[in-house]
């Protein structure tokens, strides 16, 4: 059996190995079939019966999930039956069958290949994961228009799972029979349900290694590292031993935090913070809680305009921060309207191609622009909000203008629900997110207009130092701790203060032990991040005095370069806290 490693993307962190259970990729059809004129309605009703049985299968598939992982894990398949009752997809597969004259299997296929093409022209990971769910649904509907045919039984032992995509449904049916040791996928990113679902039953996981079904065969020895992104396929006996060595370190590591996550948020001099959560799935709420979040810092909405090829109604809306507020109460929920526009866009939008689409319409431009669809969403924000734990954030703010057209719009929308005598929180909070210059410039006269403020620390260095991070070629140039970006955040974070504001670091600075320091240093109280991340920093900070952080922090402004602030941190906290910046991620 040959050795080899192979380098993906650790989504879910944790060491695994066993042998592996290999699954069949899902394939559609590559064969037109074509039928006489008299079969057309007897293949459309073939269709229907299809669809009825996917719709069987998937409301029994939603209680066992239910019942064996939690309710916030059986909305995969709310938003899949949502799928099968959306009307465009069902006329759009019986025109091919009508029109075309073929059978129903390639009517699926070539719909499906339509959507592939919608979804792989969006830029940002998210989204373009978001198509699994819709193969998912059609799978289903493709494999119950022959249906009847026997599955190989999982004989229960316990195994690594390796797929080439594990579709939603798949992921939260075979991850949720605990027999599961560790996924390994040739696709996926960071937001797949398989990576969000195997972070919250910490399972470790590593997807986009692109070839490893064809790298393996049934009866192979794997290792997952799912915190450095790796797998190894039949290791020899020393880097066995190795990994097991390292697996029982991370076990105990993670134990750690664990136990650490259900402690005070405190540091030694009592300085007390706030950890909270970035999300993108209500579903996600239970495991941030665990983790030790004491809200939710960021609600991506994004999401919801990818459930259907309409855009939602104001009950989609509803129906997803609803749950949200319910979920994570009485914790705090912000939640941000809709960052979408530019590379981030939709077909549903028809938003022209811009040429330089990180500076063009989107997040609140596009917004204002089209205020029906903003409007839709306020709306069932304000209804949502009636248990008081809901804020909302708006992104991208540039200028006054665009703060007071937005507040112009919640009163309008107030005053509707007022008159449908709906209940919602009069005084729910308004803040706005902090990622453009313009709007770090003048801080001290938008913070005057609102009630918190967040900064979107990604964005705004990549703004403040005209570095694109995901560009190889200057990403060298991407740096938090650069001597102008502490400047411009403690401004920002002591302008917010003598204002008497809320305010919050919702960036990757927020997640990483050094950066999130010198924050903590300059007054901020608020942290929100990755979940999984938070035990990490509540550790860092609970291993430090503020007085003595803040004292060093402050020596940072005058130095020249990044990396004379990154040593300056580090040499004076160490001295004092050698627990501040233990090695171990999780």
């Amino acid at each position: 059996m040959e050795y080899k490693r192979l380098r993906g993307v650790g989504v879910s962190p944790g060491i695994s190995y066993g042998e592996i259970l290999l699954t069949e990729e899902v394939v559609f059809t590559e064969r037109k079939e074509n039928i006489p004129a008299p079969a057309v309605r007897r293949e459309i009703d073939r269709l229907h019966k299809a669809i009825e049985r996917t719709k069987e299968q998937l409301t029994f598939i939603r209680g066992q999930v239910k019942e064996k992982i939690g309710e916030e894990h059986s909305f995969i398949f709310e938003s899949h039956l949502m799928i099968l009752e959306d009307k465009g997809l069902l006329s759009k597969l019986k025109d091919f069958i009508r029109n075309e004259r073929v059978k129903a299997e390639w009517a699926l296929t070539r719909v499906h290949e339509s959507y592939i093409k919608i979804f792989q022209s969006i830029s940002d990971e998210y989204f373009r994961q978001r198509i699994s769910d819709l193969t998912d649904v059609l799978t289903k509907v493709y494999k119950n228009l022959k249906p009847g045919k026997t599955k190989k039984k999982d004989d229960g032992k316990e195994k690594i799972l390796i797929a080439h995509d594990l579709l939603p449904s798949e992921a939260a049916v075979k991850l949720s029979r605990g027999n599961i040791l560790g996924v390994a996928t040739d696709m996926g990113g960071q937001t797949s349900h398989t990576a969000i679902l195997a972070r919250s039953l910490n399972i470790p996981a590593v997807v986009g290694l692109r070839n490893i079904t064809r790298e393996v065969q049934t009866g192979d020895f794997i290792i997952v590292d799912g915190t450095d992104g790796e797998v190894i396929i039949n290791p020899p006996t020393a880097i066995r031993k190795e990994f097991t060595s390292k697996k029982k370190k991370y076990d105990d590591y993670y134990k750690e935090l664990r136990k650490i996550a259900k402690l005070r948020s405190r540091t030694l001099d009592n300085y007390e913070f706030f950890p909270l959560a970035n999300i993108e799935l209500p579903e996600e709420v239970t495991k941030a809680l665990s983790l030790g979040a004491e809200g939710i810092g960021l609600f991506r909405t994004e999401f919801i305009y990818l459930q259907n090829d309409t855009l939602p109604t104001e009950e989609d809306h509803f129906d997803i921060y609803s749950r949200l507020a319910k979920a994570s109460h009485p914790h705090p929920v912000y939640i941000r309207t809709v960052d979408i526009g530019g590379e981030k866009s939709l077909p549903q939008l028809k938003i022209e191609k811009e040429p330089n689409p990180a500076l063009g319409l989107r997040a609140i431009r596009l917004s204002l622009r089209d205020r029906n669809l903003f409007k839709t969403q306020v709306r069932a924000i304000l209804r949502a909000s009636f248990l008081r734990n809901i804020r909302v954030l708006v992104p991208m703010i540039t200028e006054i203008e665009e703060v007071e057209e937005v507040k112009l719009i919640f009163k309008e929308v107030k005053k509707d629900l007022r008159k449908k005598k709906e209940d919602f929180d009069e005084d729910m909070p308004l803040g706005i997110m902090i990622e453009v210059p313009a709007a770090a410039a003048m801080t001290d006269i938008l913070v005057k207009e609102v009630d918190f403020l967040s900064i979107g620390t990604n964005d705004l260095i990549q703004y403040y130092l005209a570095v694109d991070r995901s560009n190889e070629f200057v990403s060298y140039l991407y740096k938090p701790l650069h001597p102008s970006i502490l400047r411009l955040l403690k401004y920002i974070i002591d302008t917010a203060r003598k204002a008497k504001r809320e305010i919050t670091v919702c960036g990757e600075m927020a997640a990483d032990p050094l950066s999130a320091l010198v924050l903590m240093g300059f007054g901020l109280k608020s942290f929100s991040m990755n979940p999984i991340f938070i035990p990490r920093i509540k550790r860092t900070f609970r291993s430090v005095e503020y007085k003595t952080v803040r004292n060093i922090v402050q020596g940072t402004v005058g130095l020249r370069t990044a990396q004379e602030v990154e040593e300056h941190i580090i040499e004076n906290i160490l001295v004092k806290y050698p627990k501040a910046f233990l090695k171990g991620h999780v």
